[in-house]
């Protein structure tokens, strides 16, 4: 919710923000505070989206360890599917190695990937105009976490798939309806 919140607050004064970066194009050191001031006087912290995220990273880390290690979570099934909560949800075999991939074809890391998409475009929807180049590298990240999270242990993937289906909820119940 505060990442969210700091986003809103971050969207709500690009337009000043633009300003800035136009009046102040050709003084750098300007510009750079001008943008401080604009921060402090809206109580916007431009970390405040990045510092929720980076702090569920060791949590993510220990999930994958609990995951991987703990026996009580070997062959215990989940749902139709998911024979194992400790190795990934293969659905088939490939009869090759894709490096980064692997050689099976898991569904929840395309659950991932598709629940990482709607976030993102949920989220790019609120941003307004955002730049092209900010829009490709999110869809290159969508990507690669669906090619690495296909190795990972089912039960990893299925807490992140879970946890962003409810960011989509909360983003959706705490987005203002026009």
């Amino acid at each position: 919710k505060k990442s969210f919140a700091s986003t809103q607050k971050m969207q709500a004064i690009q337009p000043q923000l633009k300003k800035l970066q136009e009046k102040y194009k050709s003084d750098p050191q300007k510009l750079n505070t001008e943008t401080v001031k604009l921060y402090r006087d809206n109580g916007v912290n431009p970390m405040g989206g990045c510092w929720p995220m980076l702090l569920q990273m060791p949590l993510l880390f220990a999930l994958f360890m609990v995951f991987r290690s703990t026996i009580e979570f070997r062959g215990a099934s989940f749902f139709w599917w998911i024979k194992d909560l400790s190795q990934p949800d293969t659905v088939f075999n490939l009869p090759f190695y894709i490096p980064i991939y692997g050689d099976q074809v898991a569904f929840l890391p395309i659950l991932l990937g598709i629940s990482m998409f709607l976030t993102q475009k949920m989220s790019m929807a609120n941003m307004g105009s955002a730049g092209g180049q900010q829009k490709y590298m999110m869809y290159f990240m969508n990507g690669f976490f669906v090619l690495i999270f296909n190795q990972f242990p089912s039960g990893l993937v299925l807490y992140y798939t879970l946890f962003n289906v409810l960011t989509i909820l909360q983003q959706k119940y705490l987005t203002p309806q026009s």
